[in-house]
């Protein structure tokens, strides 16, 4: 029905258009209290909302950056745990090379023993060489006579194993000699830190054949074995200290993005290898190389622990960085939605005055559009 097929009293209009006002003045209070908004769509203000919907679009992104900063934090502190625990068992492996300095090594080399028939020797004719040093029967060393054969053989031998030991070239080179404690005629004779072959001693064809003797378990050879496995520790805890997929003790970099730039963590290579921890055996072995061996392992150790100490001061540097940006991005998050809100929100006690205002004015904008229809009823009264 069109407006025109209706006439209206010009007092019914004007109060027609009021209550209608009011109405939609009254909607719009009551939508701002339901959302809490003031600008919920561009209509309501297009600068304000294109402006709060760009405040809020970068806070988005950096509250997305943010969550890849909080992952790089845990990956640069599993790295700097690491760190720690590797430089604990450096100081562990410093320990026992230490205590190699002074172990006993007497049987941690291969040796040669031959067996001794007093019986068989002659005065002056048989002989043993060691190092250049002759050793003769009757001369240097006494063949025994009384006796059975066990105990001729036995003494025999004790007197060999005392001149050996009472020479002081011998000595002065590092050469033991002993009697082997399954068999008491059988000669054992060791040189310090050498694993010996059997012409290295020579004794004459009236003592027993030259055979070669195995190194025994030492003091030292425990030591060298507890060594390498702390390296061997070393290497796995470094293999160890990943997170999700990066490794930053395993030469692993890591991109950390801020808004507008990144920064690049660079990894190292922590495994023993890597930190030029060499393994005791070969030309490095303790049992044969001696105190030059254990020392130049103190020497790696102490190169190691500097090495660690260097990448943990820039892992630590990277880490604040990182923590930074984070909590810089955390207020600039908190500034950016703060901004946009101040561009949409709506006033909740302003608004609730309002809607009080207006259902008050709604009721008397009914009441004055009733009033102004009494004049067109008075006209029923002629009937």
């Amino acid at each position: 029905m069109a407006l025109s097929d209706i006439s209206l009293t010009s007092g019914m209009r004007s109060n027609l258009l009021s209550l209608q006002n009011t109405s939609e003045l009254l909607d719009r209070t009551q939508n701002r209290l339901a959302t809490g908004k003031k600008v919920n769509t561009a209509i309501d203000s297009p600068v304000s909302f294109f402006a709060a919907q760009s405040l809020n679009s970068r806070a988005s992104k950096i509250e997305s950056l943010k969550d890849s900063m909080g992952q790089a934090i845990q990956t640069v502190t599993a790295a700097d745990k690491g760190i720690s625990a590797i430089t604990s068992m450096i100081e562990q492996a410093k320990a026992v090379a230490q205590q190699a300095l002074s172990a006993d090594n007497a049987a941690g080399t291969d040796g040669v023993s031959f067996t001794v028939t007093a019986a068989s020797l002659e005065a002056t004719t048989d002989t043993v060489v060691i190092d250049g040093v002759t050793l003769t029967v009757g001369e240097d060393f006494e063949k025994a006579t009384a006796g059975t054969a066990d105990e001729n053989n036995a003494e025999t031998a004790e007197s060999l194993v005392a001149a050996i030991n009472a020479s002081s070239t011998l000595s002065a080179n590092g050469w033991t000699a002993s009697i082997d404690e399954n068999d008491n005629n059988n000669v054992v004779i060791r040189k310090a830190w050498t694993d010996l072959a059997t012409t290295d001693v020579t004794a004459s064809a009236n003592f027993g054949a030259e055979t070669k003797v195995d190194k025994e378990t030492t003091e030292l050879t425990n030591l060298q074995d507890q060594y390498n496995e702390l390296r061997t520790q070393i290497t796995e805890l470094a293999e160890d200290s990943g997170y999700k997929g990066k490794n930053l003790l395993s030469e692993d970099e890591l991109a950390v993005k801020f808004e507008g730039n990144s920064l690049m963590v660079e990894g190292f290579n922590a495994s023993a290898t890597g930190l030029g921890m060499t393994e005791v055996a070969g030309t490095a072995e303790w049992r044969t190389h001696g105190t030059s061996a254990m020392e130049d392992s103190l020497d790696e150790l102490d190169d190691a622990l500097s090495t660690l100490a260097m990448n943990s001061s820039k892992l630590s540097s990277n880490l604040s960085i990182i923590t930074t940006r984070e909590d810089f991005s955390t207020n600039m998050v908190n500034t950016l939605t703060e901004g946009a809100d101040k561009l949409t929100l709506a006033d909740t006690n302003e608004e609730g005055a309002n809607m009080l205002m207006l259902q008050t004015r709604q009721s008397l904008a009914t009441t004055a559009l009733s009033l102004s229809a009494q004049a067109a009823q008075s006209v029923l009264k002629l009937f």
